[in-house]
């Protein structure tokens, strides 16, 4: 918070601004849409006209701001404890000393030439760099690159060897056997193993103004990502947890053009991605004596997707405003099937084709319309299409199941749908205090090849908005949401093993969801402001048997925000969110004869104090505390005493300090401290070391569990 927040709520604010703007035209489009966006139906934004480029604007009276500026940053941090989870995103997984760097310059010249460097996280495995030039009003470029790090277990251990390439092994003396307790070489070939993932972007572009009227731009960016996955291999009633390789590469080009004049614009976009996977497949040795010696999954396949795009916008008079998007695309897979058994004593049934030779042509297109209908009601609606024809051949393909037996004959199902639909809103201000929304909406699914043929959902929701004093603002906002089919529920004919006919995949089974949320933001004074917030829905599934029934999820939110001197401020919130659900399902493939209750919660609590100018001028000082915790509980209703399953339990404490001085003008000195503490409990993994499953071979990995220290201080010079 700084001395302006001091005085004005980020809430207030946003209203106040809203507020004075309402009349114009294009800034109530953009509520309307937001206010949709955050309905039930979590609508995907549609808005195409242009955004303000302050790279082409020009100002006669601003003063020179050419030559050269920026700041270097050096240093050291130490961190106390070894942790993957602590590192997973900040690169700080290993206990030691890292170095702390980081760079900032800008040049501008007097033609108008501007070149912009910044680099970040130095020495971590968070580390960014990006360039960024041009010449105001005729043409901009960059390049970029960061990498992000990734958790993938805690103390993992595997008895497989050739970890980090498709081709696992067991040792030249394992013992199989058909349990894991049979093992005998088990524990003394076990070799811990580190597994995580990295995640490396480089992206480069251009950009050319034409004039006041042409755009024209490229785009490409390559995300790498290389680490390891855990993936289960299994052998009809055995399995083993695998350290899978991950090396994937992606390219993705994106070419556009635009034109615009002051009523109206048009722009075309192609894009092109193209998906690499390096490590197409695993193979691995059977620790166990069922089933074949050895067995071989595919991972994901190489594929391709094309998409052209065309978008534009309209504003005949101060009243209307359309718009619209027609984007066409394919996406293609033809990457060459593995062999349908690697078991030799199996005779190899062959394959009806090579490769799945698939492909899948989408078509995507909405228009949009505003009507301002004089100053106090706007009118907003839109219509949609989305259409996903998957038109990959179908054919006769023989199972082979866990490469140990030949199978019956399936038939591939390349599944397609088309969704149909449209949204109608209402945006009406009563008077200076109080503002009314309405909106409704109605979307018709039409799948094949899937359980349920047709489902038409229909949707509305009001809200109102008061301000009933200059110091208080209040929202009040009702959902309610149908889903249902247009033909029975039909479980397919083919899947094996057979679903039972009482079942209902939640995601197409008939729903009601009802939803409230209210919002209050109170300016307690000038230096105070409080922040209140509550939301409710409830998700019924009245005609389903087996399968989710019902779900329920409330949370609510407070916050205070404070600035008793203005060289202090302070802030926080506590939040408490519970999620439930309740699922029925049948042991004798029949009628439910048991139910699980399942309820999280989930708990955060943040404190954060920045002082300035502590004791003397030019010292800063802040203190940033934060809690979490939550708690997962599952209830099993059986009819017979049963053992409780264990709670699913995390704590999360942070603490973060920071001091910095500001020796003169230019130079800087700053000092860090971070301490983290996490517990958690997972009793799919505490205690769960390789051999306490028979027939599952784990990696024996543990929960979360670590108190980590990071210390760090570093110089800062201006140039």
């Amino acid at each position: 918070m700084n001395e302006r927040t001091a005085h004005f709520s980020p809430r207030r604010l946003s209203l106040a601004i809203a507020l004075a703007l309402s009349a114009s035209l294009s800034v109530q489009a953009e509520q309307d849409q937001d206010r949709e966006a955050s309905s039930d139906a979590r609508a995907a934004p549609f808005s195409y006209w242009p955004q303000a480029d302050t790279e082409r604007w020009e100002c006669a009276q601003c003063p020179d701001v050419s030559g050269t500026e920026g700041d270097v940053t050096a240093g050291v941090g130490y961190v106390s404890e070894e942790s993957a989870f602590f590192g997973r995103y900040t690169g700080l997984d290993d206990d030691g000393l890292y170095f702390l760097g980081g760079a900032r310059a800008s040049y501008r010249g007097e033609d108008e030439k501007f070149l912009d460097l910044e680099a970040s996280n130095l020495g971590l495995d968070t580390r960014s760099l990006g360039l960024r030039g041009g010449e105001r009003g005729r043409y901009r470029g960059y390049l970029s690159h960061d990498r992000i790090p990734g958790f993938v277990a805690e103390e993992p251990r595997t008895v497989f060897r050739g970890v980090g390439s498709t081709r696992l092994t067991l040792p030249d003396d394992w013992e199989r056997a058909n349990t894991t307790a049979g093992m005998g070489r088990l524990n003394d070939s076990l070799t811990d193993v580190s597994l995580d993932t990295r995640r490396d972007t480089f992206g480069a572009g251009v950009e050319f103004w034409g004039g006041r009227a042409w755009d024209y731009g490229v785009d490409y960016r390559r995300t790498e990502q290389d680490g390891f996955k855990i993936q289960g291999g299994s052998f009809l009633t055995t399995a083993s947890l695998l350290p899978v390789e991950v090396d994937r590469v992606t390219d993705q080009f994106d070419l556009r053009v635009a034109y615009r004049q002051q009523d109206w614009h048009l722009a075309a976009n192609y894009q092109l991605s193209l998906f690499n996977n390096k490590a197409d497949s695993v193979t691995w040795d059977n620790p166990f004596s069922l089933g074949g010696e050895q067995g071989r999954m595919a991972q994901e396949p190489d594929n391709r997707f094309h998409q052209v795009t065309l978008s534009g916008g309209w504003r005949p008079t101060s009243r209307w405003a359309t718009s619209g998007r027609l984007a066409i695309g394919r996406m293609e897979q033809d990457d060459t099937f593995l062999p349908a058994t690697i078991n030799p004593n199996l005779i190899d049934p062959g394959l009806p084709r090579s490769s799945l030779d698939g492909r899948v042509d989408t078509l995507s297109a909405n228009i949009r319309a505003v009507y301002a209908a004089g100053s106090r009601l706007t009118v907003t609606g839109e219509g949609f299409y989305d259409d996903r024809d998957n038109r990959t051949r179908r054919d006769e393909f023989v199972q082979v199941g866990t490469d140990t037996f030949v199978g019956p004959v399936r038939i591939n199902r390349p599944y397609s749908y088309e969704r149909l639909g449209g949204r109608l809103i209402a945006d009406f201000r009563a008077s200076d205090k109080v503002r009314l929304s309405a909106g409704g909406r109605a979307e018709q699914v039409e799948r094949t090849f899937q359980e349920v043929d047709k489902t038409e959902t229909t949707a509305g929701w009001g809200e109102i908005r008061s301000t009933p004093t200059d110091r208080l603002d209040m929202t009040l906002r009702l959902a309610r949401e149908e889903r249902r089919l247009d033909d029975d529920y039909t479980p397919l004919p083919d899947v094996i093993p057979e679903e039972n006919p009482l079942l209902r995949k939640f995601t197409l089974a008939s729903r009601d969801r009802d939803q409230v949320r209210a919002d209050i933001a109170y300016m307690v004074s000038d230096r105070v402001s409080l922040g209140l917030s509550g939301d409710y829905a409830k998700d019924d599934y009245e005609e389903s048997r087996i399968g989710l029934i019902d779900a329920r999820d409330t949370a609510y939110t407070v916050d205070i925000s404070a600035a008793p001197r203005d060289d202090l401020t302070v802030s926080a919130f506590y939040g408490r969110e519970r999620i439930e659900s309740t699922l029925a399902s049948s042991a004798a493939f029949g009628f439910p004869d048991w139910t699980a209750d399942q309820r999280d919660t989930i708990d955060s609590f943040g404190l954060t104090l920045e002082a300035r100018d502590v004791g003397r001028e030019g010292l800063d000082a802040g203190i940033d505390y934060g809690y979490s915790s939550g708690t997962g509980r599952i209830k099993m209703r059986t009819g017979v005493p049963a053992e409780p399953l264990p709670d699913l339990e995390s704590r999360l404490n942070t603490v973060k300090l920071y001091g910095r001085y500001r020796v003169n003008e230019r130079l800087s000195v700053r000092v860090d401290y971070l301490y983290e503490r996490f517990r958690s409990k997972d009793f799919t993994l505490d205690n769960v070391d390789p051999d306490t499953i028979p027939s599952v071979l784990t990696l024996g990995e543990e929960s979360p569990d670590y108190s980590a220290h990071f210390i760090g201080t570093s110089l800062n010079y201006r140039f």
